[in-house]
């Protein structure tokens, strides 16, 4: 049971906005949310609704996406097992404010992709990157990775405009930030993020501690500080983009030590992160962490304890398959299906703007799924093919 209220009617003001054909007032975040809740405007303030109506699509097409790849019944109900039975996915689903529309958009872009849609593919996919910008990386990537798979592929003809499309779209996505907001940034929030994300002491709160809540308490978010008496980057008006880049370039052992933070956080990480719930941050001399509120509740710690047995069999049965994959592969043991590998694809694309900009399990736990019915399907085919060879 959740002890925190579900947040998607945060997007209620800017839904409404665009429900009426009116550009939002400000474009702090990107709209792709807004846009899933506008039709659901009906049911408010109840938009639990809202949650379990794309949660249970969301389902179905992650059983579609499973009983398409993988054979046998016993490996398709482990892979199944992943959305059920991780816990922390369910808790972000419920209580955040996107995570359901990510999921929900994700595992569509899959389900296209995997039935080799891949024209179609890109539209679930452009909402995305409008719901969270992080996705951009994906959208830009996914198609020169079938233009140069076509090229190398006889029987496939490769259509350069399709490799063209997200990069239009994106220009077109900053050219109507211009008319709309006077300028052209995909989310208005990146310079704060890219702040916290470089701050001199993002590696202490990291993965401990929520970073939000943790430098910003204390004061040691102000641009000011960082800013004064610097003359580097004057030329750039944001100034905590300003900051970001000031703090990068005075700070460069910080700046290692928050890669690799962010490094481990992504790929090695078991424990959710942050890890602990509640509120700490960084006293404003910097000497001190102040405990404000541990919210060090049963349920949470058990729930902790599931997302880390989750996280830690995705990791070893991962690297496992991939060992197994490799092997299979150059003694011709293997073939999966077509398009089957790109389910790889949003969990490694999303580590480029985690490592420049900063990474939590809630923005890696929807692509982390992906992984498990490819893991599985490569286990699923192992046997497969070892079986006809025993009875040939």
């Amino acid at each position: 049971m959740s002890d925190l209220p579900v947040l998607v009617g945060n997007w209620e003001a800017k839904a409404t906005a665009l429900a009426h054909l009116h550009f939002p007032g400000e474009n702090f975040y990107p709209p792709g949310s807004a846009l899933l809740l506008a039709p659901f405007l009906w049911v408010k303030p109840h938009y639990e609704i809202v949650v379990f109506f794309y949660f249970v699509l969301a389902s179905i097409i992650y059983f579609l996406i499973c009983e398409t790849l993988i054979s046998r019944t016993t490996y398709r109900v482990i892979a199944l097992g992943a959305l059920t039975l991780n816990p922390y996915l369910l808790w972000t689903c419920n209580s955040g404010q996107d995570t359901v529309f990510e999921l929900f958009l994700l595992l569509s872009f899959a389900a296209l992709v995997i039935s080799k849609r891949n024209g179609l593919a890109l539209f679930p996919l452009y909402l995305l990157c409008l719901t969270r910008p992080a996705y951009w990386t994906l959208l830009l990537i996914f198609p020169l990775l079938l233009y140069i798979r076509a090229r190398k592929v006889q029987s496939e003809k490769p259509k350069a405009v399709f490799v063209v499309s997200p990069i239009l779209a994106l220009l077109l996505t900053m050219g109507i930030n211009i008319v709309a907001f006077g300028q052209p940034n995909l989310a208005a929030e990146s310079g704060l993020t890219l702040h916290f994300s470089h701050n001199k002491y993002y590696y202490l709160s990291m993965p401990k501690f929520d970073m939000d809540v943790f430098l910003s308490k204390g004061g040691n978010m102000e641009p000011e500080t960082v800013l004064k008496d610097s003359n580097k980057f004057k030329s750039i008006r944001d100034e905590e983009l300003r900051a970001a880049l000031v703090s990068i370039a005075d700070n460069p052992k910080s700046l290692f030590m928050n890669t690799l933070q962010k490094i481990d956080s992504y790929f090695f990480a078991v424990q959710k992160v942050p890890q602990l719930p509640g509120s700490y941050y960084l006293s404003r001399d910097q000497k001190t962490i102040v405990i404000e509120n541990d919210r060090l509740t049963w349920p949470l710690m058990l729930g902790n304890a599931a997302y880390f047995i989750y996280r830690s069999l995705l990791l070893v049965f991962g690297l496992f398959a991939m060992a197994l994959f490799v092997i299979a592969i150059r003694r011709q043991r293997i073939a999966l299906p077509t398009n089957s590998g790109f389910l790889l694809l949003p969990y490694l694309a999303g580590a480029i703007p985690g490592l420049v900009y900063y990474t939590e399990s809630r923005f890696k736990i929807v692509s982390e799924l992906l992984l498990v019915p490819l893991i599985v399907l490569i286990f699923d085919k192992y046997r497969e093919r070892n079986g006809k060879m025993l009875n040939s």
